[in-house]
């Protein structure tokens, strides 16, 4: 071991002679960037194995809201009454379920987020791949238990809940094991492959929702979504076991070779003794070392207490901007929403709307990688105030049931989705995890998922109440209000979410020591801190 730490002090010392790739953010730290690293394919490889648990998941959240529209599903879990059209005259048997029936389903995303904190524990001991595995077993268990409930609906919602621990698991780690295993300049367009997986997922279940609603008089309308979960689930399970196990967190369980041999498949390196291997083990040690100073064993309250709770709120707060701005109204109760307006071929104008957030997210990786996490959200929370405000204004101008309202409608709903695929979808997964320390990021994402649920229930259980015509019954003026909360979103971001882009995991946790604002934060800064050059606003201070 001696040997091993001479040859990393004196591959130290070579470096700063050398000048290359030192970065000096604050004064008692510096991080330590590969100057020749550039994404490997098994980078590549990676990133798009994390997509597939957002694809996963949202797969999950889509079919489920979508076949409340259908009557097959109405029948096996709805009330069944004969109803005469006053119009027509003719009497026919009708199924429905109540506003409440609609949005206990959005019950499951309380397991969800239970399911997340769990996966603090669960990653604490057995990392982020037994996580993910986890989480895919409970997945394809509460999957396969849905299949045999038609008729009854408490055992519906039990497995779907069952699967709902699972999702948990699932969105928990997979953006701390991605982002644990990429490299700083290219960390948010690969991760940004989850926010394409999220987005193909939800389209894959509106696609496949609107298949299989042909099926009107079988169960196999709301059945088929549900088995598409099953081999997915596998695939995920087995699939982590390709890759290894994140090498930050072999660094927090005292793993040193593991997690050299870890860095150096991912880095693509002949050997786990390579320079570059050897400086960036050492790097994250010295930050492990001085998160350690406190002298104590880090528990998972620390992530609410000294600089660790600013760490925490603002990683919450990306994603509770996610779950209040409309995803969880647009993405579940799309063809609900779509057919309470008047529009024709709800589950077909539904599936649109998930391709339209689809193709957005496909030029997300750019944008969030040139641009900025910080960047993305502000842009993207600005547009989509204003998608909303356009529905609604013009709703309550020349009336809902207008055709030029229901062309409105879909015209700016589908921009609204695509605007949300491109900016916020791509940046919050990306930026959320980005936001706590190494030794804490188990505990800390754990919270994050936590609260994003439970915002995330709230918003889904109330949306069949906004719509109910015997509650809210707000029909197009439900922009209104979605306005208010993304432009609430918006400053919000502005005074407390910071710019990550392009900075190591290190050098985001020199800037939490810094005590910089976040407003002050931004692309062009991160690239020069990232070059190692110092801003002209710290050159002149010195």
């Amino acid at each position: 071991m001696s040997a091993q730490k001479e040859a990393m002090t004196h591959g130290v010392e070579s470096k700063e002679k050398e000048g290359e790739s030192r970065v000096e953010d604050a004064p008692s730290a510096t991080a330590y960037v590969p100057s020749d690293q550039k994404v490997t394919k098994q980078m590549i490889f990676f990133s798009a194995y994390i997509a597939l648990a957002g694809w996963i998941f949202n797969f999950d959240l889509g079919f489920g809201g979508t076949v409340l529209q259908m009557a097959a599903y109405r029948k096996s879990f709805g009330h069944c009454a004969a109803k005469t059209d006053a119009q027509t005259g003719i009497t026919a048997v009708v199924c429905s379920q109540t506003a409440l029936q609609q949005g206990l389903v959005s019950l499951t995303l309380l397991f969800i987020a239970l399911g997340g904190l769990l996966s603090g524990v669960v990653g604490k001991y057995w990392g982020r791949r037994g996580t993910i595995q986890v989480g895919a077993l409970l997945a394809a268990v509460g999957a396969g238990g849905m299949l045999g409930t038609a008729g009854n609906f408490t055992a519906y919602l039990v497995c779907k809940c069952i699967g709902g621990l699972g999702m948990g698991h699932m969105i928990a780690a997979g953006p701390v094991y991605g982002a644990e295993c990429t490299i700083a300049s290219k960390r948010g367009m690969l991760l940004a492959l989850y926010n394409i997986g999220l987005g193909t997922g939800n389209a894959a279940a509106a696609g496949v929702c609107w298949a299989s609603s042909r099926y009107t008089h079988s169960n196999l309308a709301w059945q088929i979504p549900i088995i598409c979960q099953i081999p997915l689930s596998f695939i995920l399970g087995f699939g982590v076991l390709l890759f290894p196990e994140s090498p930050r967190w072999l660094l927090t369980q005292g793993r040193e070779e593991a997690a050299k041999a870890s860095f150096a498949w991912f880095y693509n390196k002949p050997s786990p003794d390579h320079r570059d291997i050897l400086l960036q083990v050492q790097d994250v040690q010295r930050h492990l070392e001085q998160e350690r100073l406190t002298g104590k064993a880090a528990t998972w309250t620390d992530i609410y207490s000294g600089n660790n709770l600013r760490r925490t709120v603002v990683s919450g707060l990306i994603m509770v901007g996610l779950a209040i701005t409309g995803s969880k109204f647009v993405g579940p109760y799309g063809a609900l929403f779509l057919a309470k307006v008047g529009i024709d071929n709800p589950f077909l104008n539904n599936f649109i709307l998930a391709a339209c957030t689809m193709a957005g997210s496909l030029p997300g990786p750019l944008v969030v990688e040139n641009g900025g996490r910080r960047f993305s959200q502000l842009c993207g929370y600005a547009s989509m105030t204003a998608c909303m405000l356009i529905i609604a204004i013009v709703g309550s101008v020349v009336g809902q049931t207008s055709s030029k309202a229901k062309v409105v409608l879909l015209v700016f709903l589908f921009l609204w989705a695509f605007l949300f695929g491109m900016f916020i979808g791509t940046s919050v997964w990306i930026s959320a995890p980005e936001q706590h320390n190494l030794q804490l990021r188990t505990y800390g994402q754990a919270s994050t998922t936590w609260i994003y649920q439970i915002f995330g229930f709230a918003a889904s259980f109330y949306g069949p109440y906004l719509l109910s015509v015997d509650y809210g019954n707000m029909g197009l003026t439900v922009g209104y209000f979605y306005a208010g909360l993304t432009f609430a979103m918006l400053v919000l971001v502005f005074v407390f979410v910071p710019e990550t882009a392009r900075l190591t995991l290190e050098q985001i946790d020199e800037y939490y020591l810094s005590g910089a604002m976040a407003w002050k934060t931004s692309t062009g800064r991160n690239k020069r801190i990232a070059m190692g050059t110092r801003d002209s606003e710290e050159a002149s201070s010195d």
